[in-house]
């Protein structure tokens, strides 16, 4: 949100579920000058601030595969409470996929490692594995 400083004008400024014009898209193309390439500190709208995502497909499961020392060829997937929230490619080959129960996925491929995310049991300070977490007793995170 713009503040009464801003350079842009009233007009410019977003509120609620209104367009965005020309004018919110000036800093698309900024000017730089040798104070952007002196600068030590990049602020958010610093036109030389980069921000970079690497998503890794299965990450997840694999990270769980090495934790355990599973072999990366055996079908495994990451469950949330109900949800599974990572397939490994070898699970995949069964026709598993994260919108899949894991009561059908288990009947997919029997021999399947469902691995539940680490979980914060009532009274632990540091969150764990758990045999069978609960939503009553497990949190996935503190809150």
């Amino acid at each position: 949100m713009a503040s009464s400083s801003s350079s842009k004008p009233n007009s410019a400024i977003w509120k609620g579920k209104a367009k965005a014009t020309e004018n919110d898209y000036d800093d698309l193309s900024p000017v730089i000058t040798y104070r952007h390439l002196h600068s030590h500190n990049l602020g958010v709208k610093d036109p030389l601030r980069v921000i970079a995502l690497c998503d890794s497909d299965a990450f997840y499961a694999a990270c769980e595969q090495v934790r355990l020392g599973i072999d990366t060829t055996r079908p495994l997937v990451v469950l949330q409470w109900e949800s599974l929230i990572a397939v490994n490619y070898p699970a995949r080959k069964f026709g598993i996929s994260r919108m899949d129960k894991v009561k059908d996925a288990l009947k997919r491929c029997p021999e399947l490692v469902v691995v539940h995310v680490a979980t914060f049991k009532e009274g632990e300070a540091e969150p764990g594995y758990w045999e069978n977490p609960d939503t009553l007793t497990h949190k996935v995170c503190l809150k």
